[in-house]
């Protein structure tokens, strides 16, 4: 941490992040909400702002689960303190536990990731949150979405920069009541809000927003690669060629089982946290027809509208709906549709399952970007580590087709 400490002003100076990044960061003060969409890298903000101002105390990373698990906080910091030669002490804690544990991390600098997790002022998480933030040296809040239902997810936010004591006396001062009859009877909603001119001008005090869009130096087309650990299906299979009485004695029997096992649970809940924390058009590209049911009925959980290409069906929005079609998720097959149609509503494509295919893999990615495509496009892909699925981006990488014999020498076969 010393070496931290003496090196600061050079690397604050000369850092790795965009001009749009370090722009941002001049803006904002120690405690804050940074609303920035997914791709503009909020990770790597967050970490130089940490950087900025440490005193010396540790940092703690408040994250979905499925985030810790996949390990792109610890590669982010990693990449940092390799790239300036420094050590940051540092610690992550899942939003899971965090209820049970914040009272184990005061005086720490904290990083609330994806903070729409703690928007409920008056649940344990939520509350957890609030102390967390009152014990902490300072706080930063991230999400694409910290508030995407209006005034009544601030609240949590506005109790934490000390403008109310609690929801009570928020909503007694701006909360407007209707009756509405749900079955059971009427019952006090809140419908609208009076004073919201002072709402704003709280909310601009301790909040930035940033649209790929604005970020004028950040690459059209990003590629961000998320990694799972082989689930223990991948690996009973791979070394004993069966599963629940089911044999993989054959080559096309034993890549079926592999591609399909690779990690089937993971990518889903990170598939979850992925849509839920933006409002903006996604595509997955998928494979196998149970991966687009587990999509779909999640989706629908989400509130999302939901477009789909398969061999089945093609529902996909007009194009005169394009402009203003927002968190909705497009779900493609990919013999169905990596070719003859125009995706360039989305910005942000999952390669769910990677296909063996180089043509239908650069076909597909063409369908999002194109002539037409006036948004900056992430591109997020799924890679189970230790599995076939490592093998296959790598013969993408290098334009090729995972044939069979590929296959075989992956293996040992």
């Amino acid at each position: 941490m010393p070496t931290l400490l003496k090196k600061r002003s050079n690397i604050l100076k000369n850092s790795i992040l965009y001009d749009f990044q370090k722009e941002l960061l001049n803006k904002i003060k120690a405690n804050y909400i940074i609303a920035a969409d997914t791709g503009t890298g909020k990770t790597m903000m967050a970490i130089h702002h940490y950087l900025r101002y440490t005193k010396g105390e540790p940092l703690l990373i408040v994250a979905p689960p499925q985030k810790i698990k996949e390990g792109g906080w610890d590669r982010e910091i990693q990449h940092v303190c390799d790239q300036y030669g420094i050590e940051i002490k540092y610690d992550t804690l899942s939003y899971g536990v965090l209820a049970k544990r914040w009272k184990d991390y005061k005086g720490y600098f904290v990083v609330f990731d994806e903070c729409h997790y703690i928007k409920n002022p008056t649940s344990k998480r939520g509350k957890a949150g609030i102390n967390l933030a009152k014990t902490a040296t300072h706080f930063l809040l991230l999400s694409a979405t910290p508030s995407s239902n209006g005034w009544i997810d601030t609240i949590a936010y506005m109790i934490m920069f000390g403008h109310y004591k609690n929801k009570t006396q928020f909503m007694k001062e701006h909360a407007i009541y209707s009756q509405i009859d749900y079955g059971h009877g009427p019952v006090n909603v809140p419908t609208d809000w009076r004073n919201q001119e002072k709402l704003k001008k709280l909310y601009r005090t301790f909040s930035i927003k940033l649209s790929k869009e604005d970020c004028l130096d950040l690459p059209p087309l990003m590629y961000k690669d998320i990694y799972f650990k082989a689930s223990k299906e991948y690996n009973t299979i791979k070394k004993d060629r069966v599963l629940n009485d089911e044999l993989y004695d054959t080559v096309a029997k034993l890549q079926h089982g592999l591609r399909y096992y690779a990690n089937r649970a993971d990518k889903l809940k990170y598939s979850e946290m992925l849509t839920e924390g933006t409002t903006e058009n996604i595509i997955f590209f998928y494979y196998y027809q149970q991966e687009k049911e587990d999509l779909k009925k999640m989706m629908k959980n989400l509130g999302k509208s939901i477009y789909e290409v398969s061999g089945q069906v093609t529902k996909l929005p007009n194009k005169n709906e394009w402009e203003r079609l927002n968190n909705s998720v497009t779900l493609v097959q990919y013999q169905a549709g990596s070719a003859g149609i125009e995706l360039q509503y989305a910005n942000i494509v999952v390669f769910y399952t990677p296909t063996y295919s180089y043509q239908d893999y650069e076909q597909a990615l063409g369908r999002a970007y194109r002539n037409g495509q006036t948004k900056k496009v992430t591109v997020y892909r799924y890679i189970t580590k230790k599995t076939i699925e490592e093998a296959v981006y790598g013969a993408l990488k290098q334009k090729k087709d995972f044939t069979e014999d590929l296959f075989r020498k992956e293996i040992g076969a």
